[in-house]
Parts: C-alpha cells; structure tokens; sequence
C-alpha cells in the first residue's frame, strides 16, 4: 500500500514538472509572437510614411515657389529713371529754346553746353555703375546718345556750323560710343538707343543730292553690325527692332522720294538683310520659332520689294534662285521639323511669285489652284499650319477671280479655270472630311459651296448653247438644269447614305420652284409653265415615296 502511495506521488510530481514546462514554453511563445507582431506593424508603419515622404519633394521641386516681383524696385529702379531721363532731356532743350529766344547764350555757348552736358552725364552714369546702381547708370550712360545726336544736329541744321561730311562722321562716332558702351554696360537698353540714331543718323544730314547707294551701303553695314551682335548677346529686342528699322529707313525715303531712284539699291539691301536672318537662323542659339516668324515676316516683305525695284529680268532671275535655295534648304534639314517648315514655306511663296510673274494671264488661275492643292497635301501630311494659311490665302482670291469673270465661250481658258476651281473644290473638300474633326460642318459647307458652284457653271454654259433660241426654251433649260443637279444630289445622297446631300437637292428643288414662281412666270409660255410644274411636282412625290419606303 505504502509501495503504491509512494509511486502515485511521484507521478504526481512528474505531472506537476511537466505542467510548470508546458507553461514556460506557451509563455515564451507568446512574448515572441507579440514581439514578431510589433515589428511586423513597425515596418508597415515605415514603408508607409517613406512613399508619403517622396511625392511630397517631388511636390516641391514640380511646383517651386515663385519669387515675388518687388513693385517698389521695378517702379523706382527700372521704370522712373529711364522715364525721367527723357523728361530732363527735353527739359533742357526748351531751357536751350528759351535761353537763345532771350538771348542769353549765342550758338557757341548751346552747342559747347550740349557736349560738355553729354560728357557729364556718362561720367556720373558711369559712377552710379561702378556703385552696383545699373540700372541708373545704364539709363544717365543711355541719355547721352540722344543729346550728342540733337548737339550735332543744331551744328549742321540750325547753326551751319558744320557740312553734312563732318555732321556725318560725328554721328558715325556717337554711334560707335554708343555700340562701345552696350558691349561695356552689356545694356540692351543703351544698344536700342545706339541703333535708333544709327538707323536715322542720314536723316539728320542736310544732302542737296543724295547718294543713294552710299545710303544703301551705310544702313545694311550698321543693320549687319547690330543684328550679328544682338544674336551674339541673345538680345531679342534689339534683334528685333534690327530687323524692322531697315525697312521703315527705306519705306520714309520711298514715300518722300517721288521718283523710283535707288530702290534697287534698297532692294539689294533688304535681300542681303534676310540673307543674315537666315544664316543667325542656322548658327544661332535664339528661339527658332520666333525666328521663324520673323523670317517669315521678312521675306514676304522681301518679296515686296524685289517686285517693286527690279525690272522682269532680274526679277524673275532672283524667285529663281531663292526657289531654288529654299528647295534645297527643305530637302537638306527634312529631318529638323522647325527648320523644314519654315523653308518649305517660303519655298512655295517664292514660287508663287515666280509663278504670278512669268506665267501667262490665261493659264495663272489654273496653275495656282493646282499650286494651292498641292499645298494643302502637304498640310494634311505633316500639319504645319503656314501651308493651310498659303492655300487659303491662295485659293480663295483665285476663286473669286475666276467666279468674277463670266464665261463667254464654251471652249475657252475662262471655261477651264471654272472646271478646275469645280474639281478643286471637290478634291479640298473630300481630303478635308476625311482628315478634320468637324465632319459635319465640312460637310454642310463644302457641299453648299460645291452646289452653288455647280448652278452658276451650268446656268452660263446653258445660256451659252441657247443664246439663239427663245425665251421659254432658255428657262425651260436653266430649271432643267437646276432639277438634274438636284436629282444627281439625292440620289448620291441616298447611295452614299449622306442626308446632307439629299437635303440640299430637296432645297435645290425648292429654290427652282421659287425661280419659277417669282421669276419665270411672267414670261413663259402656259405649256412649258405646265410641263415644269408637273415635272417638279412628280419629282417631289416620287421622293416622298422614297423616304416613306425608306421609313
């Protein structure tokens, strides 16, 4: 009995051991699950805040902060000086005016104040620059231009102090104080002013004959000078206002001279001018679609000019060669879409032209419709919008042209032009709907523009055959005509399934009932009245019918 109690105990015991085991084990599995489970959360909560972090810096590097314009600066810094300056300027002038009305100073005295003036002002323009003030400095250094100009020209103008030799070579030298001072300065501001009184420097010469060749010569080399230089600094205004004073230099001598004389020389120049926009084009660093722009601006007045100054030959000589250049400048940068635009543009402008001036009267219309599909082929193919601007802008007056001119004859050149605008129109009208958005819309119009095109073509060929004959078989004719094209609408419109075309043959039909009514009545005789009333009205059942069937 002992035996047996001793034995229990012990199993007991052995019991109680392996109980206290089993809880040691459960206790560190679950500290080590919680603490799995902790590092588990640790890392989500990590890999979710690293991605919030990375938009927000990309948020910031996107989307900087813009500085804010300091208003007080740009007013009192920038705008006030340079407006000032041209206030004390003129100031000074009236206090000149009113010092020699009075008497107080003589010739001498003005013209010695005005340089020793100009001498004042860059001096202490060029002090306000060396104080970090630039802007100020830049604008006293600018002012002096102007007065140097206006000093030598009360010397030669006003007083004959000098001849239009030594007033010219003084300008020139202004002029290449104020080139030195915007290469020093680097100030666009101050070249502005320098090529203003460059430009204008001829005009304030007093020439009894003037030499229009040295004129031509003097302005292209300071046009030359300036615009390479602009080009050099990236100074876009001053590239631009070189651009434009060279014509606007011409254009006052052309309106104040009352004879042609030296416009050939001007010509010249402006060729040699857009010779040097096209190679800053090809070098240059600047913005290429403002230069194309530009380019194109200049050659169109280019072309002004050529026209206006040569005689055909040279004329004619000249489109040939830029027709040429241009072609070969297209093919060369084919694989530089900017480039490739702008000379295929002035391509087919050059060969416009060159098409207005040497093809014949009769054949011209035809040739520029022909022209003017071709370049809208090739605004469909590559989308440039300058050639959909030159087809319209072609088209359109050739258009009326023609529509203006009535046929006279059957077989004539007249008679053609229509033929081609009719196909033409069609042609442009068909590639249009199939590659713009606007379906609907070119639909509509093209095919109103088409029928009315369509009516007044066989309304003058029908004259033409019964110009001999009566006045019922005339009328019978023109709405016989009329209710063929009508019929020849709808019933394209019902093979092709386009109600466009069908409405317009039903209005076709109506706009002849309405000739009839309220112009052929009067005039005709009761049977052809009879026949054509009853030829339309069957018409008009038998399309009821159909869209009744149809319905």
């Amino acid at each position: 009995m002992d035996n047996q109690n001793e034995e229990l105990q012990k199993k007991v015991e052995k019991l109680e051991s392996e109980v206290s085991e089993m809880k040691k084990q459960i206790e560190f599995l679950l500290i080590a699950k919680e603490a799995r489970s902790e590092r588990i959360q640790s890392n989500q909560s990590q890999t979710v805040r690293v991605p919030q972090a990375r938009p927000n810096n990309k948020q910031v590097k996107k989307a900087p902060e813009k500085e804010k314009i300091d208003i007080e600066a740009l007013i009192f810094q920038k705008i006030l000086p340079r407006f000032f300056i041209f206030i004390f300027i003129i100031g000074i002038m009236w206090g000149f005016k009113a010092a020699s009305d009075y008497g107080v100073l003589n010739k001498y005295a003005k013209v010695g104040i005005g340089f020793v003036f100009a001498i004042l002002l860059y001096w202490y323009g060029q002090r306000q620059i060396k104080a970090k003030r630039l802007t100020l400095g830049q604008t006293l250094i600018g002012g002096v231009l102007p007065v140097l100009f206006l000093t030598t020209f009360a010397m030669h103008h006003l007083y004959n102090m000098i001849g239009p030799s030594i007033a010219f070579i003084l300008q020139v030298i202004w002029v290449g104080i104020g080139f030195y001072s915007m290469n020093k300065f680097k100030s666009e501001a101050i070249g502005l002013i320098s090529i203003l009184g460059a430009v204008f420097v001829p005009f304030l010469v007093k020439s009894t004959s003037p030499n229009y060749l040295f004129l031509s010569f003097y302005e292209t080399s300071i046009y030359l000078l300036f615009l390479f230089y602009a080009t050099y600094r990236n100074y876009k205004i001053l590239y631009i206002s070189s651009a434009v004073l060279l014509h606007l230099v011409y254009l006052i001598v052309g309106l104040t001279n009352a004879s042609t004389k030296g416009f050939e020389y001007f010509a010249t120049s402006i060729l040699v001018q857009h010779l040097g926009l096209l190679i800053i084009l090809l070098i240059s660093k600047f913005t290429i679609k403002k230069q194309v722009l530009i380019l194109h601006s200049s050659f169109v007045v280019t072309l002004g000019w050529i026209f206006s100054s040569y005689e055909e030959n040279t004329r004619t000589i000249i489109l040939i060669i830029l027709c040429v250049s241009y072609l070969f400048l297209t093919n060369f940068y084919k694989k530089q879409a900017d480039l490739f635009f702008a000379f295929s543009t002035n391509f087919l402008l050059a060969f416009s032209f060159l098409c207005i001036d040497n093809v014949t009267d009769k054949l011209l219309n035809t040739v520029l419709i022909i022209q003017a599909i071709l370049t809208y082929l090739f605004y469909l193919r590559y989308r440039d919008l300058f050639k959909l601007i030159i087809a319209a802008l072609t088209i359109i007056p050739v258009g009326i042209a023609i529509i203006s001119i009535p046929i006279n004859s059957i077989w004539s050149f007249v008679t053609m032009d229509w033929i081609v605008l009719i196909i033409a129109t069609i042609t442009i009208s068909t590639l249009a709907y199939k590659n713009e958005k606007e379906k609907q819309f070119i639909l509509v119009t093209s095919s109103s523009l088409i029928t009315l095109l369509l009516i007044a073509f066989v309304t003058q060929l029908v004259q033409i055959i019964t110009l001999d004959l009566s006045d019922n078989v005339i009328s019978l004719s023109i709405n016989s005509s009329w209710i063929v094209i009508a019929i020849v609408a709808m019933v394209l419109g019902s093979i092709k399934k386009i109600k466009t075309w069908t409405y317009i043959g039903v209005a076709l039909l109506l706009l002849t009932l309405g000739k009839l009514v309220l112009v052929d009545l009067p005039s005709i005789s009761l049977l052809v009245r009879a026949g054509l009333f009853i030829i339309l009205g069957l018409i008009g059942l038998i399309i009821s019918r159909i869209f009744f069937k149809s319905k």
